[in-house]
């Protein structure tokens, strides 16, 4: 079969992957953006109370929706406000859709070409998870905060970086990052093979 007839038929099945498979994985995905959400929360007054997969509010299709607090100063005890933000399941499946299939697609030369790749590809991804996803549903949080501070221009970092998610860099950076993992390997495997050389030669 021919490379791109292979290719296009792989971005094909990938693409019903992600159809089918969207709300499963946003719900196996929600407890890790949950701690990443938490985790980010340190130093900020903010409490996060939920991370869960619900009906969608403004669409038939379901969404990960982050329930949290916001309080004016870390040291209060009662919160100022409460926010409900949501990602569709859709685009919460976009970065492992396009980031595995570039991964796992790309030919391997060796068993151990392809497990290496493997075991640097899943911490990078659950980082990649980490700045898109889960920030996209953390930034109102920021945006609260900057309210209730008073400030006249509330747009934070936390929104900027959202808005160039949603404008298409979400896939840019699952593709980089894949490409990154994809040439990490194949140097590795090169240095490995010129020391394997250098030692019988």
């Amino acid at each position: 079969m021919r490379p791109e007839i292979r290719l296009a038929l792989a971005a094909a099945a990938a693409l019903a992957i992600g159809v089918a498979c969207g709300e499963p994985y946003a719900r196996l995905a929600a407890p890790y953006y949950a701690a990443v959400a938490r985790l980010l929360s340190v130093g900020h007054p903010w409490t996060i109370v939920s991370v869960e997969v619900k009906p969608g509010t403004k669409s038939p299709s379901p969404e990960l929706q982050l329930v949290g607090d916001v309080r004016r100063r870390t040291k209060d005890l009662h919160a100022a406000g409460r926010i409900i933000s949501h990602v569709q399941v859709g685009e919460a499946v976009e970065t492992p859709v396009v980031f595995w299939t570039l991964v796992l697609l790309w030919p391997a030369i060796s068993r151990r070409q392809l497990l290496l790749r493997l075991a640097i590809a899943i911490p990078v991804f659950l980082g990649l998870e980490a700045i898109t996803t889960a920030i996209q549903l953390m930034h109102s949080m920021a945006e609260v905060s900057a309210i209730l501070a008073g400030e006249i221009d509330p747009v934070t970092f936390w929104e900027h970086w959202s808005r160039f998610l949603e404008g298409g860099g979400q896939f840019v950076l699952a593709s980089g990052f894949a490409i990154l993992v994809l040439s990490s390997t194949k140097w590795s495997t090169v240095a490995s093979s010129r020391q394997l050389c250098a030692a019988y030669s």
